[in-house]
């Protein structure tokens, strides 16, 4: 039971969120647990802290390149009202027409197709740095143009 507590003090600092937390220690746990026959003797928080880690990384990496339906696919029954039709349909003409303007917005446009950041990076030959400073400036361009509409 105190290896348990032992986890979630490293969950909490890899999660903010209580829940999450708790729910990677509890996976740490039954991980453990199903591979008990794998255990190669070392310290066991150290194997349980490595079971743990593998688990984050591994969720990240799942939420990181998730991609998402394209924008302008609508494949809800019934369609999609006029109003929010015309919305996403300025919002893509914003899209493009700062798309041509920066290369900021491809990087953008790449990162939400669910690329990874050092896919970008090495995509377009530029370093790690460069690829977040142009996400980070494409999401205020972004975000002025898209309220400007409002």
């Amino acid at each position: 039971m105190e290896a348990y507590y032992a986890l979630l003090a490293i969950a909490r600092r890899q999660y903010y969120h209580d829940g999450r937390a708790h729910d990677l220690a509890a996976d740490t746990v039954m991980r453990a647990l199903e591979a008990r026959d794998r255990y190669d003797g070392r310290p066991l928080l150290a194997w349980c802290r490595a079971i743990m880690r593998n688990l984050f990384l591994n969720e990240r990496h799942r939420l990181s390149t998730t991609c998402t339906q394209p924008l302008g696919e609508w494949n809800e029954p019934g369609g999609v009202e006029a109003d929010q039709r015309a919305i996403v349909d300025d919002i893509l003409t914003a899209v493009g027409d700062m798309e041509r303007r920066s290369v900021a917005v491809g990087t953008l446009m790449d990162f939400a197709r669910g690329y990874s950041l050092q896919e970008i990076a090495t995509a377009r030959s530029v370093p790690l740095g460069t690829v977040k400073r142009r996400i980070h400036d494409a999401r205020k361009m972004l975000s002025k143009s898209v309220y400007s509409l409002r």
